[in-house]
This record gives structure tokens, sequence and C-alpha cells, in this order.
């Protein structure tokens, strides 16, 4: 299992994209050596909090939302600690003690009642920290989201060759056309031309 693991981690760790997005200002998402990577007009920025703050600056909203993101991390982290260091403590707390003999010596109900107590505390930290690092990939999301409909669209180059309009002269306007009344009957159709009688005989 060991190796599996680490067979997997290795392949996962050489996935990239190929594609490279153009430039337009927006914010992407491509992968590099198993990472995430922002990129914005050809510049690369870390997957993380740091990398999300420098692609997003200079947008108020997507700003916040990047600090959003990074208080998020930093409680969830905090939290996912806090619960690890309570489920071991708990685990130490509730280990069976042997006497000089080898013998289990048999867990005292305060001690029972401080594991319990551990093991809870530990699982509710886990849980709300799970619900802050959902909230904080939210933030993450909202953040390039906004960024990007923040950004002005970028008109692609006119055609080799190509010239503005002289400036002070008016667009040329199309000319009118009359709409047919309608129901109208069409148009009469001409006389049709016969070769003219022959002549009398003399």
């Amino acid at each position: 299992m060991a190796v599996v693991s680490a067979a997997l981690l290795a392949h996962a760790a050489c996935a990239s994209t190929s594609y490279t997005p153009r430039g337009d200002g927006r914010i992407v998402t491509v992968m590099e050596d198993g990472s995430l990577v922002l990129m914005k007009d050809g510049q690369r920025f870390p997957g993380g909090a740091d990398g999300l703050a420098q692609a997003v600056a200079g947008n108020p909203a997507a700003e916040e939302h990047a600090r959003q993101h990074r208080q998020a991390m930093h409680l969830s982290l905090a939290e996912n600690l806090i619960g690890l260091g309570a489920f071991i403590a708990g685990a130490i707390v509730v280990a069976p003690k042997q006497d000089a003999n080898g013998n289990d010596l048999p867990i005292s109900s305060q001690r029972s009642t401080a594991g319990s107590v551990l093991f809870l505390g530990g699982l509710a930290a886990l849980i709300v920290g799970g619900f802050h690092t959902a909230s904080a990939q939210g933030h993450y999301l909202d953040a390039i989201n906004v960024y990007n409909d923040g950004v002005p669209p970028r008109y692609p180059a006119p055609p080799p060759g190509w010239q503005p309009a002289p400036p002070g002269l008016p667009p040329r306007a199309a000319p009118p056309v009359t709409p047919a009344p309608p129901n109208a009957a069409p148009p009469p159709a001409p006389p049709q031309a016969y070769p003219p009688p022959p002549a009398p005989p003399q």
C-alpha cells in the first residue's frame, strides 16, 4: 500500500496542463507539476492565498474575497490542529495502564469522562474546520470571478491595411428602403408584341 500510494502521488505531481490560455487581462487557472497556478497576461502566481491576493490586486471587491479566503484558511488550519491534538490527548487519557505484573488497570470514571470530552471536542473542531475550508474555497472562486467581471473587454486587432475614417465626416447612412404595401397587386404585364399583318395582294 505504501508503494502504491507513493506511485500515485508521484504521478499526480507530474500532472500539468498543455494549453496556455490567451492573455486578455483575466485570471485563469492551470496545472503545473500537480499544483494549481494562476495566470494573468502570461504572468504566473502561486495558487495559494498569497498568489490570489497578488492576482486580484486593484479590484477592491475581489481583494475582500481574497482576504476572507486567507482568514478562513487560517481558521481551518488552527481548528484542524486543535481537533487532532484533542484526539491524541483523549487517546492518551483513556489508554489503559498496567500494574507491576503487566495487568491492565481499569479506567476511572474521571479519565473516561475526560477522554470522551476530548474526543467530542476534537470532532467538533474538525467539523468546524471543514466548514471553514469550504467557505475559503468559495471565497477563492468568488475573488477570481469578481476580478474577471471587472476586466474591460479587449477587442481584436484590426486587419492589415485598415485605417479609421477621417475625423469630422458623418457616417454614411444606408439608403432608405420603402416597404411594399401589404397585399399589393402585382404590376400589370406589358402587352405582347405580334408581327404586322401581311399586305393585301395587288
